[in-house]
């Protein structure tokens, strides 16, 4: 092999950070449960409290373990606190997960295609892409997870198992148990007891215990558990298991059900077109999984496992969450790998043709509203940036690339356009919008910011102001502050909850702001004053 082709795996996490870009490194969405986590590490960074998460309003947050809030501290202790530096090592995270796909295939099938495959369609699946570009638990999770499924496949399938997958096994599993709790517990337990019992490469335990590995990662798992009980008595496992178990396991058997076929529907949507393309020839497929060697079966035998787990666990909650699919997305895509390169499969062209149409429709939208609507800079450099990209797929100028893997990039790309056009709709956010607002009334610099209402506002304006603004949460508490310099925040809704008669209201953000609604055609211009009139409103007060 050259060492020009040795590195090309290097390939797919770089366009996964390319494509994944535009909707992770800004505040293009900002996802309601971020503020749990970057509003905690603000709290915790100001009371040199680094093992303790908090609420905004400063008391104590058990309901989860503190991976996240360590990996969120650690980005915002060197880069400083930002929108960038809130998503970076989350958007890292899938990169690194694309990675550990690619060299788990390749360990487990020694095929370099099937490898190439798995972690193009472990890139391009929305659920990572979503997760890659939210400051939440759940794209470690998928990490910590991978890696200790890869080491429990290793230890099943070979002979004599080099220790490192061992330190996979358990270790990753101890790190998935420090990001989210007991879903790693579930998961890491299914996998070690299908290890013993599977009918194809069943090991006996004295194989599958690693003494060293094991007692390092028993001590990586529990030892915050350790020192929050030490710090916070039982009050903090009863708030924490109250979250893991108590507000989110459902028995009623109706929501079970819904939950259940949620779970069913979602997941095939989220695997779309791949699912499509490995099941329509359906005797193939079974012919492929009745004729597989051994190992080939055990392998496919703990996938079907961890997808009926994720399937039950999403059924068991009393809401149903897409993003609980997460876990088994590698590996459905392992699944995928092996079954588009060992058999023969139907519509991939006819698919791929399908994308290639949806994402020139898309960059064609995107050309017409820089050139007629908004000449935004982003919006411009991305779509020549797509439409490059496009041209060279379309002309057939890498002929040597599989089907499955151009399709693969399709995707991506068509992900790619839609948030690069989202942006000149919904940027600049409302917390950017606000802070700018904010400095512009403020006299002294040292007036507190009252955000009344949904609490992701305030959290939103302490990431955009750089933590240098004074925010306080005041949610649905409608008092007002004693000091009379002090600034309130608020929107519609919260406005007759409030009495303004000794301040001066002004607008300090709107949705849709950069919306030329006169540079639309005509037919269209009533639907577009409707959308930006519907959008949301925050204004500011500030003392008369």
């Amino acid at each position: 092999m050259s060492n020009r082709s040795k590195y090309t795996w290097l390939f797919v996490p770089l366009l996964f950070l390319l494509y994944s870009a535009p909707s992770a490194l800004d505040y293009v969405f900002h996802f309601p449960d971020e503020k749990y986590y970057t509003d905690a590490v603000l709290q915790m960074m100001d009371k040199e409290d680094y093992f303790t998460p908090y609420k905004a309003d400063g008391s104590h947050r058990f309901l989860k373990p503190i991976a996240t809030y360590w990996v969120l501290m650690g980005s915002y202790k060197v880069l400083g606190v930002s929108k960038f530096s809130s998503r970076l090592l989350f958007w890292l995270a899938g990169a690194l997960l694309v990675m550990v796909v690619y060299f788990m295939t390749k360990s487990l099938t020694k095929e370099r295609k099937t490898a190439f495959l798995a972690a193009f369609i472990t890139a391009a699946n929305p659920l990572v892409l979503m997760s890659a570009s939210r400051s939440i638990p759940d794209i470690l999770l998928v990490l910590f997870l991978t890696i200790s499924v890869w080491g429990f496949l290793e230890i099943m399938t070979a002979e004599n198992p080099s220790s490192k997958y061992y330190w996979m096994a358990y270790l990753g599993a101890a790190l998935a148990f420090e990001t989210k709790g007991l879903p790693a517990v579930a998961f890491t337990g299914i996998s070690f007891l299908y290890l013993l019992f599977n009918p194809w490469q069943q090991k006996k335990i004295g194989k599958l215990i690693h003494p060293a590995s094991v007692i390092v990662a028993l001590m990586v798992a529990v030892s915050w558990f350790v020192f929050m009980y030490i710090e916070h008595g039982s009050h903090f496992f009863a708030s924490f298991f109250a979250d893991q178990i108590g507000y989110r396991v459902s028995s009623k058997t109706v929501q079970v059900i819904t939950n259940t076929s949620l779970g069913v529907l979602n997941l095939i949507a989220f695997t779309i077109p791949w699912i499509i393309i490995a099941f329509l020839n359906f005797a193939k497929l079974k012919l492929f999984i009745s004729g597989a060697n051994p190992k080939t079966k055990a392998i496919l035998g703990l996938i079907a496992l961890w997808i009926i787990m994720v399937i039950v666990m999403s059924g068991a909650v009393f809401k149903f969450y897409d993003r609980y699919l997460l876990p088994v997305i590698p590996l459905f895509s392992l699944f995928f790998a092996l079954v588009l390169t060992h058999t023969e499969t139907r519509f991939k062209k006819p698919i791929l043709n399908l994308f290639l149409g949806l994402t020139l429709f898309l960059l064609l939208i995107n050309i017409l509203y820089a050139l007629f609507i908004l000449p935004d800079k982003i919006l411009i450099s991305g779509t020549a940036t797509g439409a490059v990209f496009f041209l060279l797929l379309a002309a057939g100028k890498f002929k040597t690339v599989s089907v499955e893997v151009i399709l693969a990039n399709t995707i991506l790309l068509l992900w790619f356009n839609v948030h690069l056009l989202l942006y000149p709709l919904l940027m600049p956010n409302p917390g950017e919008q606000l802070v700018e607002a904010i400095r512009e009334k403020q006299i002294t610099g040292n007036e507190t910011i009252y955000v009344y209402g949904n609490i992701r506002t305030a959290s939103n304006i302490r990431i955009h102001s750089h933590h240098k603004l004074d925010v306080v949460s005041m949610d649905t508490i409608f008092t007002l502050p004693a000091e009379k310099e002090d600034i309130l925040v608020f929107s519609k809704k919260e406005e007759p909850f409030l009495n303004l008669k000794d301040y001066r209201v002004t607008k300090g953000s709107e949705e849709w702001k950069r919306v030329p609604q006169e540079k639309f055609p005509g037919f269209l211009q009533p639907v577009i004053q409707k959308v930006k009139e519907s959008g949301t409103v925050y204004y500011i007060a500030t003392p008369k």
